[in-house]
């Protein structure tokens, strides 16, 4: 009887591991490429690779056996247990340098058929956007008859998605849909009936982490060639571009054959995105059930994260963050990696998931007033979240980085509320059975439990404190500019208090979009006075003057103020010539006697010295100054000087 229970067990275990599909969809799923699974360092036996070792074999997860491979040493890309990178979750990656896999001819494709729909979908982070990388090319050359995913051919800002061949071909641009040095997820989708297989005319279109991007309505059939599979590079197909090797990471890759439905198709999506932490700019998030997870719609729409089991798809994501780890969500104690975390869901299809409103990490005026009555809170932080939970019955925690100092953990308390609007929120602290840490800037708070987020519902949070000792980071009050005669500008602001501020700087831009440096102003460090600053800019331009101040903190993170607008238009003019000059220059009006109020900038708005003894009738020794381009200001009077 035990043996005949055990041969039950295992293969209903084997039964549930076929099962295991991205989306929880197998149908016509041809190849799957995860680096959390099945990435070997060595084949006689086959040894898993460890963190920083060299990837020999990639297998494929389908049971189609179309592994992946290199065995020249040299060749081999390494793979990433996701402890020091942070582009992927705490989640392994296959890092490409100068190097690739490869499945000998025919690849992953069948010799001489002709797909009429694929599903191809990539998860990736690309370090330079300048350079042309092949980051899979199978089963075609020249253009004609492969299926590739490329980047950045002849410096253009494009990935290139072959579905098959170039005459397929879509193209989203690496500036704004897929930018480097982000973790993107690329689907690219091609179905000579729709690519939903319904009334859709687009018969091939892409798909940027979610968004719809470009479209085709033609679609060609064509016959792949006999050629071989090859990710992070081309070194064996002499007839298109060879040796231009993917540099960056490549965490999942996977291929359908067949229809894959819109459902589906969003499933998928939102699989890869709560896995690696990779932001959805379009639909709801959703497991393997159909249900929605989240709904990402709205103000909470950024930095979706969350902690999830699906058994379906393979999905075991136990702690999150997201990608500037500003915060963390995570069930029972965060490790260096997913897989190391020790802790594991009571059921399948249970999930915690977050996103925020985009409001600062800070606490400000407009943020002051929205707290609850009564409860003695000192101050909030204007960042909101907004947390559903779909069956989760045990606790989570969240760590939110803050970088402020001094902090008292114990004055810190969680805000709960139903609505988002926290007048009526209720408070939360160590009395309620959480925990506050404050450990390197962050703020853990342990403990959250369905007593404050039931399973099955939504509901909003942030961060408050309940002592003066303990001050969140603040914004500012107020930023203006305004002009100050008819040729300076006064820039003026006040701040509430101030945490751990070590200066503040103030940029000017002619355009609004290119700022540079006019000044800093020292801060007050720590202090929960108001306090008032101002600068005045003695150099602005003719024309409109763009204004903003950046706020340093000690430790040298920074934000900006909002951009104030300045219209200088009748900044009085001096004399000056020659104009251009090498060496000295007359300016009409000036007397020794003035000598004291004559100043010069330089373009950057620097006020730099000049030998004020050389000033007579009229004339200035200008001969040590730099080539460029320079401003004169006498009084209230201003004139360009071209220094040659």
């Amino acid at each position: 009887m035990p043996r005949k229970f055990f041969l039950f067990a295992s293969l209903a275990y084997v039964l549930s591991a076929k099962a295991q599909t991205p989306g929880g969809y197998s149908t016509n799923l041809r190849a799957w490429y995860k680096a959390d699974a099945n990435a070997y360092s060595g084949t006689g036996p086959l040894v898993s690779c460890a963190n920083n070792s060299l990837v020999r074999q990639w297998n494929d997860q389908t049971g189609n056996a179309f592994h992946l491979s290199q065995a020249t040493s040299a060749d081999r890309p390494t793979w990433l247990d996701g402890s020091a990178s942070a582009y992927f979750n705490y989640n392994p990656s296959v890092k490409f340098t100068n190097d690739y896999l490869q499945r000998a001819a025919p690849g992953i494709l069948v010799s001489g058929a002709s797909y009429n729909r694929m599903n191809l979908y990539a998860v990736y982070y690309d370090y330079d956007a300048a350079d042309f990388d092949w980051l899979l090319i199978t089963s075609g050359s020249n253009g004609f008859t492969r299926l590739s995913l490329s980047m950045n051919w002849g410096g253009a800002a494009v990935f290139d998605c072959d579905v098959a061949s170039t005459s397929n071909r879509v193209s989203p641009n690496t500036s704004a849909q897929l930018p480097a040095a982000r973790t993107n997820i690329v689907a690219v989708k091609s179905d000579n009936t729709g690519i939903y297989g319904g009334g859709e005319t687009n018969l091939i279109q892409a798909f940027c982490n979610g968004a719809a991007g470009p479209a085709t309505t033609t679609h060609t059939p064509i016959v792949h060639g006999n050629f071989p599979t090859q990710v992070g590079d081309n070194r064996l197909v002499a007839t298109d571009a060879m040796n231009y090797p993917f540099t960056g990471e490549l965490a999942e890759m996977f291929l359908y054959t067949g229809t894959v439905s819109q459902a589906i198709h969003q499933r998928i999506e939102s699989y890869l995105a709560l896995k690696y932490s990779a932001r959805l700019f379009s639909h709801d998030y959703f497991n393997t059930a159909g249900t929605t997870i989240y709904a990402n719609s709205g103000t909470y729409t950024n930095g979706v994260i969350g902690v999830m089991r699906d058994d379906n798809q393979g999905f075991n994501q136990k702690q999150s963050r997201q990608p500037d780890d500003s915060t963390r969500v995570f069930i029972g104690a965060l490790a260096t990696t997913n897989v190391g975390n020790g802790s594991s869901f009571s059921t399948d299809l249970q999930s915690v998931v977050v996103g925020h409103d985009g409001g600062r990490m800070r606490s400000g005026f407009s943020t002051a007033a929205e707290i609850p009555g009564g409860q003695g809170i000192f101050s909030r932080i204007g960042r909101e979240w907004k947390v559903t939970n779909t069956a989760f019955t045990g606790t989570f925690s969240m760590g939110f980085k803050l970088n402020t100092t001094p902090i008292t953990a114990s004055d810190l308390r969680l805000l709960v509320d139903d609505d988002g609007n926290f007048t009526n929120a209720t408070m939360y602290g160590t009395a309620s059975g959480l925990t506050f840490t404050y450990v390197g800037g962050v703020v853990t708070i342990g403990g959250i439990a369905t007593s404050m987020i039931p399973a099955n519902s939504t509901r909003y949070i942030t961060i408050a404190s309940v002592a003066n000792s303990s001050p969140l980071p603040v914004e500012l009050l107020a930023f203006t500019a305004r002009p100050s005669g008819t040729s300076m500008v006064e820039l003026d602001w006040t701040t509430a208090s101030e945490s751990n501020n070590d200066h503040f700087e103030l940029q000017r831009s002619a355009n609004g979009i290119d700022f540079f440096s006019i000044g800093t102003v020292d801060g007050a460090g720590t202090t929960q006075a108001t306090t008032t600053y101002d600068f005045m800019d003695r150099a602005p331009v003719l024309g409109t003057n763009y204004y903003r101040m950046k706020q340093v903190d000690l430790d040298a993170t920074f934000t900006y103020s909002n951009v104030e607008a300045v219209v200088m238009d009748r900044v009085p003019g001096l004399s000056l010539y020659p104009n251009p000059t090498q060496d000295v220059v007359y300016i009409s009006g000036l007397e020794p006697e003035l000598a004291n109020e004559l100043m010069i900038f330089n373009a950057s708005g620097q006020q730099v010295p000049f030998p004020r003894e050389s000033i007579s009738a009229g004339r200035i020794d200008v001969s040590t100054l730099p080539r460029g381009l320079y401003i004169v200001r006498l009084l209230e009077q201003v004139a360009s000087l071209v220094k040659e």
